[in-house]
């Protein structure tokens, strides 16, 4: 299966993600590779091995860089939301009942 800029578009909208248009045609490739690594688990139900030998790695090799980005902090009323609707939560955090008795 190829994964086509659509379908990786698709999923970055899916997982609310913003994907630059450079980046595209990189996550293109690692998708397609990621699918033919899927393609080939799903070959080896039907012949009773796994054929591992025309896949590449999806890792990359010790001298490659990975596509990374700066993580950015983005400001979310779904944490507090979730806090809101708990039965009990202090200071940020759940509350939950002690399941094992100790001196803690």
């Amino acid at each position: 299966m190829t994964v086509s800029e659509r379908d990786v578009r698709h999923v970055a909208e899916l997982a609310r993600l913003h994907v630059e248009d450079d980046e595209i045609v990189g996550l293109v490739g690692h998708f397609t590779g990621i699918m033919a690594h899927f393609n080939a688990l799903a070959r080896a139900g039907e012949e009773g091995r796994l054929p591992l030998d025309d896949l590449s790695p999806v890792v990359f090799a010790h001298d490659e860089i990975p596509p990374l980005r700066a993580d950015e902090v983005v400001e979310s009323s779904v944490g507090r939301a979730v806090l809101d609707a708990a039965p009990d939560a202090r200071e940020g955090f759940f509350v939950v009942p002690r399941i094992m008795e100790g001196d803690e």
